[in-house]
């Protein structure tokens, strides 16, 4: 058994589709929390989880996940899953891309970047790096792992890595971590509650 499924908040496994995106309606996942920038945007972030979900994926959201192994293995991760809420509220959940085990536990997010150089992430990622930071509290820190690829038709699939994988890590006291961990805790409560009032009120987003 992994160390997420220990915990025993699954909701759903990313293997059986269906009920993965069953389990999705009702809560705030970690995508959806990254978009929290402004508590005066509540209504789009409504919006956004009652929209149809008709995106399954292009080339490069393929690509990422082809990448994802080796940059899982780079950070000494294993693989995840499953869709874990959090102890708090288990309508906050999130499937991050891995765990690592031992005296230091902590999850992974993986990230493949085409054409670009950065040094870190983003804001939004680092939203998305805080929510699931509040959804596995047992976690201490969160790696981000990134490798960067260029075209290259010689390799297979035609692009390669510019430079070996790159890592940062963010423990919980880190206050970009802080920040937005007290932002996007302000910001759901107030999402779930007028989701809800849009699904059994049928007030209009």
């Amino acid at each position: 058994m992994s160390a997420l499924a220990e915990l025993g908040r699954t909701l759903a496994d990313l293997d059986d589709q269906s009920s993965w995106d069953d389990a999705h309606k009702r809560i705030i996942g970690s995508y959806l929390a990254s978009s929290f920038a402004k508590p005066e945007s509540v209504s789009k972030y409504v919006a956004s989880m009652l929209a149809p979900k008709s995106f399954q994926g292009n080339r490069t959201t393929e690509r990422g996940n082809e990448w994802e192994p080796l940059l899982l293995a780079f950070a000494g991760a294993e693989p995840n899953r499953l869709l874990i809420h959090s102890p708090e509220n288990d309508r906050f959940a999130a499937t991050v891309d891995g765990a690592i085990a031992g005296d230091w536990f902590g999850i992974c997010e993986t990230k493949l970047k085409h054409k670009q150089v950065i040094t870190g992430p983003t804001p939004r990622e680092v939203r998305q790096l805080a929510w699931q930071l509040i959804c596995i509290p047992e976690a201490e820190y969160a790696k981000w792992v990134w490798g960067e690829v260029v075209p290259d038709e010689t390799e297979p699939g035609g692009w390669r890595l510019r430079r070996d994988p790159q890592e940062l890590t963010f423990t919980r006291d880190d206050p970009r971590i802080v920040a937005a961990m007290e932002l996007t805790l302000c910001i759901a409560p107030l999402v779930l509650a007028a989701y809800d009032a849009a699904l059994t009120e049928k007030v209009p987003f």
